[in-house]
């Protein structure tokens, strides 16, 4: 029996001997710091092994790091961010990938080149793509792989180009031979994972109003650099628009009106109409004349005028003439109507004596003119979450001389009396521009005479683009055992800063989160993962991230990032991204735009329709393919009627759609996807099947 327990004793002994974390044989020393170590009791089994060969690495001890990630693979063969080593105690394990760093590291190209192939074949992640590319171009270097041909780079960029919206969509496809390493718009590095022989780029590039140069750059793995570039013009401003002749009101007993003005605008007008009837057109000169003989009926008729410019803003003007004999009453009546309404209103309150005493009096003009404000409009609240539509006209004494919206000069006028004008002022670069702003419009004619008129409005966007239809995300604990918590502070604030920039999802800000945590309770779900993932199902969102960070190499960061479904807690996916040097702040950036795709990609914003109503059961016509997951929400809406000003016709806002309820997406099929109402938001809506719907 003794024997038996010395056995034990110096077997156990001979363990501690030869995997002791501290033991003097196995640990190295460089630059003061001590490598071929793990947090425990070294025990010799395959996430020891693992975890030793990671810190010879990092203080590049190459051979003894290959020894130990061999020695992991003996026990287990399989990359994985959630390997079981015993009872519920899990680690991330990349002994593959991680050997193929190794080998690369010692200058073994082919054998690396096999490890990461394999390594992608288990788990797809940045670091992988990120040595693997580094491989090829070593390759390149030696001449193993030939690089014969520059990027192929084909842009939908049309030279010249002159567009009427701030948002231009940039797509291109690259190829190459070796791989295309990186592609840029605008010196925007797109967010890509890994070269690619063939990729397809869609990108949204916000401008204000002027000349912008537009520039796709692609560079692949030798690089070899291709670049397209355009210039396009933003012209968010419409013709102005001049009528010499009539000049408003006019009573003639002719029955006929000679109609004469002019459009102008920088960028050149197109064409002059008059109630859809051609008057002028033009291949793009800055100023286009235009006149017309009108036939009349009897009392009041209305034309609208419309000029269009060449990248297709369209202003408008309504001219009004009243045909019959102007000393009559009724004559008189329709110009007091047109120069003092309110004076009619006041008189109709008197009854017929203050009527008749009202047409008895003089109808000219009184002032020095007017500025009629088409839009925006103060009484209504503005719906557009990026330009706010400015429009009407100036009807002054003598020629319109100078003409400014917000300070800013209407550059081109006609020199009319009357000026129609039409501009659309930016409100942000893809935030909302909830709250007041005020708009002011200055005019002055020749005679010196000025005009002003200020107005407050309220912009509230339709609910469909703001913040409350986004997917409300909650981004939890971001923490590193062995990561230093500046380095996580700023991994943290460059995804959640990447997030916003998309403007897909809503991040519940630590305001928000006190509403369903304590403060001890948000302190932890902040810090700890494990409490993270414990208490995020308090959390108002649809999903929750936790975010490890691993030490890679000396200066390396590798972030894993869980996203977790607060109504059940289940793991719904895994993202990642790598950083090679933790103190380039680009590299920081590119990390957190990383994330932010892969979670965009993994719920993309949706539109489609319901296909059938069934009580509170709906079917929407999108499937499994389009990437719908169970357990998301879906928006149910209605298109309002748009606003259309009474006089001319024109559109001053596109029609809106304006959520009715909300629903949870239950069975994404192969056909089609189930889903079930969660709630209404307007008071007796009925859903019906053809209406819209869009995904949070």
């Amino acid at each position: 029996m003794n024997r038996r327990i010395l056995a034990g004793v110096l077997a156990s002994l001979a363990l501690l001997a030869g995997g002791c974390a501290v033991g003097a044989s196995y640990v190295k020393t460089k630059d003061g710091v001590e490598y071929g170590v793990t947090r425990g009791t070294f025990r010799g089994r395959w996430w020891s092994y693992y975890e030793r060969g990671s810190s010879y690495m990092a203080g590049g001890f190459l051979a003894e790091a290959e020894a130990d990630f061999l020695k992991a693979l003996d026990g287990r063969a399989r990359d994985s961010w959630r390997a079981r080593t015993y009872g519920l105690h899990f680690v991330e394990y990349f002994p593959v990938r991680e050997l193929g760093v190794c080998l690369f590291r010692q200058g073994r190209v082919d054998e690396a080149e096999a490890r990461l192939t394999e390594a992608l074949g288990m788990v797809d992640t940045e670091r992988a793509h990120a040595f693997m590319d580094a491989v090829k171009r070593a390759k390149i270097a030696r001449g193993d792989l030939r690089d014969d041909t520059d990027p192929q780079l084909a842009a939908n960029l049309t030279p010249a180009r002159i567009i009427s919206e701030r948002e231009l969509p940039v797509e291109a496809t690259v190829a190459d031979d070796t791989g295309v390493a990186e592609v840029r718009v605008n010196e925007k590095r797109v967010t890509q994972r890994g070269s690619k022989t063939e990729m397809a780029v869609k990108e949204t590039v916000v401008l204000d109003e002027g000349v912008h140069e537009i520039t796709v750059a692609a560079k692949d793995l030798a690089d070899k650099e291709t670049t397209a570039k355009v210039e396009v013009t933003v012209d968010l401003t419409g013709p102005t628009l001049g009528i010499f002749n009539p000049i408003e009101p006019t009573v003639t007993p002719q029955n006929t009106v000679i109609l004469e003005g002019a459009a102008a605008d920088k960028h050149g007008v197109t064409r002059v109409s008059v109630d859809k009837r051609l008057l002028a057109e033009s291949p793009g000169a800055p100023r286009l004349s235009f006149s017309a003989e009108l036939p009349l009926a009897r009392g009041e008729n209305s034309f609208i005028v419309a000029s269009r410019d060449m990248a297709g803003n369209e202003t408008r003007s309504a001219v009004k003439v009243f045909q019959g004999d102007p000393e009559s009453a009724e004559a008189r009546l329709w110009l007091l109507r047109q120069r003092h309404p309110e004076g009619l209103v006041l008189a109709a309150g008197g009854g017929a004596p203050a009527v008749t005493m009202l047409l008895a009096q003089d109808p000219a003009p009184e002032g020095d003119g007017e500025i009629r404000l088409k839009s925006p409009q103060p009484d209504k609240p503005y719906r557009h979450s990026r330009t706010m539509t400015v429009s009407g006209e100036v009807v002054a004494k003598e020629a319109l001389t100078s003409l400014t919206i917000n300070g800013q000069p209407v550059e081109q006028l006609t020199g009319a009396p009357k000026e129609s004008f039409n501009r659309r002022i930016p409100l942000g670069d893809g935030g909302e521009p909830e709250g007041r702003i005020q708009v002011a419009v200055r005019a002055e004619d020749a005679g010196g005479h000025v005009l002003d008129k200020t107005v407050d409005i309220e912009v509230r966007p339709v609910a469909l683009n703001s913040v409350e239809s986004r997917m409300p995300v909650a981004v939890l604990a971001f923490a590193g055992a062995d990561v230093a918590e500046a380095d996580v502070a700023r991994l943290r604030a460059e995804t959640e800063g990447a997030l916003s920039a998309r403007a897909r999802f809503r991040q519940l800000d630590r305001e928000n989160l006190q509403q369903v945590l304590t403060e001890q309770q948000l302190a932890a779900a902040l810090a700890d993962p494990a409490q993270a993932i414990s208490l995020g199902r308090l959390v108002n969102a649809q999903i929750f991230l936790v975010g490890e960070l691993f030490p890679r190499d000396e200066k390396g960061i590798e972030i894993k990032v869980r996203v977790i479904g607060t109504e059940t807690s289940d793991l719904v996916a895994v993202l990642d991204a790598y950083v090679e040097d933790k103190s380039d702040g680009a590299q920081v950036k590119r990390a957190g735009d990383a994330l932010a795709a892969q979670l965009e990609a993994l719920y993309p914003r949706l539109s489609g329709e319901i296909l059938a109503v069934r009580g509170q059961e709906l079917l929407v016509d999108w499937t499994r393919e389009d990437g719908v997951r169970e357990g998301a929400y879906m928006l149910v809406v209605k298109e309002t009627p748009p606003w259309v000003d009474e006089d001319t016709g024109e559109v001053l806002a596109p029609p809106e759609f304006a959520p009715v309820g909300r629903a949870r997406l239950e069975s994404p099929g192969a056909a089609n996807t189930r889903a079930k109402t969660v709630d209404i938001n307007v008071e007796d809506a009925q859903l019906e099947k053809g209406m819209p719907a869009v995904t949070m």
